[in-house]
């Protein structure tokens, strides 16, 4: 397919993502269950935040409404990031709905873990105190296994098959997706080694992760490559389509070259202490 396909273009941005005002009901049209998990989690992180104001206990030295004040943002950028890329996968409407609900259902179980066991003032991550707590853990665990296998599933069905959005756009989702999958299972390698930190030293600002030692800086560079590369292949269609640039594939192949290092330059960053 050519990179100057007129009518692919207009395929890919029948609309816009800066279009905020639309946002909300555009989502709901592309996918209904992703859009109300994604809302569901956003009304969830209002009433964590107003934990955060009003529940000064702390679990392993962090305001104890943290953990699910983050994972709720979370997930609801990941559905609804979701929610806008599925109209463009090639894939049965069946598998989708499959895939759209499981994910929905897993998510939710997350969120309910993570807030219960936050009420009761306590870890839910890397927690094997008592057998509840071993169960929930390791709940989460199998469910977010089941959840990644079925993206991963999912965007593979959707790249065998082709994408309705220009070459660049495509090229993009592909990407992002492959990236977020690698990404999604670096909470395996933590669950692996039952921490998400094996050393220490620099403290990265605002979020409080060691930049040395720490897997949750290369599960957090992967999981958003879903929403930076296709949002760079969309932009660089956008750009071509208005004579800004002549090969918005070769934009987009450069950006996710540079991406995948920054990937790679943090697992290798996790993984120093243990192999040094």
């Amino acid at each position: 397919m050519d990179d100057r396909d007129a009518s692919t273009v207009d395929a890919g941005r029948r609309w816009s993502v800066h279009d905020v005002a639309v946002l909300p009901q555009e989502l709901r049209r592309r996918n209904p269950v992703l859009f109300w998990t994604a809302a569901a989690h956003v009304g969830l992180l209002l009433i964590f935040l107003v934990g955060l104001g009003v529940d000064y206990r702390t679990v392993g030295g962090e305001p104890v409404w943290l953990k699910p004040a983050k994972f709720a943002a979370s997930i609801g950028l990941f559905t609804g990031t979701l929610a806008w890329l599925t109209p463009h996968l090639s894939v049965p409407g069946r598998f989708l709905r499959l895939v759209s609900w499981s994910v929905a259902i897993g998510l939710c179980i997350e969120i309910v873990a993570i807030s219960g066991q936050a009420l009761r003032g306590t870890e839910s991550h890397f927690n094997s105190a008592t057998a509840f707590d071993a169960v929930v853990y390791q709940t989460m665990g199998l469910v977010i296994v089941g959840v990644t296998l079925l993206i991963a599933w999912l965007f593979v069905r959707a790249a065998r098959n082709g994408f309705d959005v220009h070459p660049a756009f495509a090229l993009g989702i592909t990407l992002g997706g492959g990236l977020f999958v690698v990404g999604a299972f670096e909470g395996g390698v933590m669950g692996a080694l039952n921490t998400n930190t094996v050393g220490s030293g620099y403290t990265l600002p605002v979020v409080g992760w060691t930049l040395v030692g720490d897997f949750r800086v290369t599960h957090f560079v992967g999981l958003h490559a879903l929403q930076v590369l296709p949002l760079v292949g969309y932009l660089s269609t956008v750009a071509q389509q208005q004579g800004r640039i002549d090969n918005p594939r070769r934009l987009v192949w450069a950006v996710g070259y540079v991406y995948a290092g920054l990937l790679l330059a943090a697992f290798l960053l996790a993984v120093t202490p243990l192999v040094s």
